[in-house]
């Protein structure tokens, strides 16, 4: 593949890749910003809610690796979303996803788990755009402006399997965050016009099918 094309296909759908861009710079950024003004607008503590906190929380990391897992399921996923929906739904979905994924943590963690261990990480905002990837690309992946067969739906429900498995585990692992970021899609979804609220609707009754059949096909492989 020659240079242009890597180019072209990084650039293809801008506002992923600028956001993503933007989380990898913060991370190194983010060494230069006093602990104290990390600990007071940055981190997302139990039981504080705080718009703010829940916001900014998103744009830092604890390590490289919890960065890049992030921005490599953003960046996948995040194209999917902007090729169908445009940049001002891709940007509520995310905003949203990381508000309301901040308020499910603080409150589930600070007010029925008692806990104390802030959160960080745009974790919650991919969780949100994970969802939307599913129901409005749910069988492609974009590339090229080529729409390229992918389950993308099954992507997305294996994440929130994951979280919802393993919610109680002590694996110092977001999943209260993740579940809100997930449930963040039906609140927007609320306030978008009725005719994609229902395209949404029709969108998730064809995801939970194919699940569905996915899970018999898996049992049945399994069990052979």
């Amino acid at each position: 593949m020659s240079e242009g094309k890597k180019q072209s296909f990084l650039l293809e759908y801008p506002l992923t890749f600028g956001v993503c861009f933007f989380l990898l710079l913060f991370y190194f950024l983010s060494f230069f910003i006093p602990e104290s003004t990390l600990h007071t607008y940055f981190y997302s503590y139990p039981r504080n809610f705080n718009f703010v906190n829940w916001l900014l929380s998103t744009f830092i990391h604890a390590n490289i690796f919890h960065l890049f897992w992030n921005v490599f399921f953003l960046f996948f996923l995040g194209r999917a979303v902007e090729s169908k929906i445009g940049k001002s739904k891709w940007l509520l979905f995310y905003i949203a996803a990381g508000i309301v994924a901040g308020f499910s943590d603080s409150f589930v963690r600070g007010a029925l788990q008692d806990e104390t261990t802030p959160a960080i990480g745009a974790s919650g905002s991919v969780a949100g755009i994970a969802v939307v990837a599913a129901l409005v690309s749910p069988y492609t992946f974009p590339a090229f402006q080529k729409n390229i067969p992918f389950p993308t739906f099954l992507v997305a429900w294996l994440m929130i399997y994951s979280d919802v498995t393993n919610v109680f585990k002590p694996d110092r692992i977001a999943h209260w965050s993740h579940i809100g970021g997930y449930i963040s899609v039906m609140i927007v979804a609320y306030f978008l016009s009725e005719k994609e609220r229902k395209k949404l609707w029709n969108a998730f009754l064809m995801n939970l099918l194919f699940f569905v059949l996915s899970i018999i096909l898996l049992f049945f492989i399994k069990n052979r």
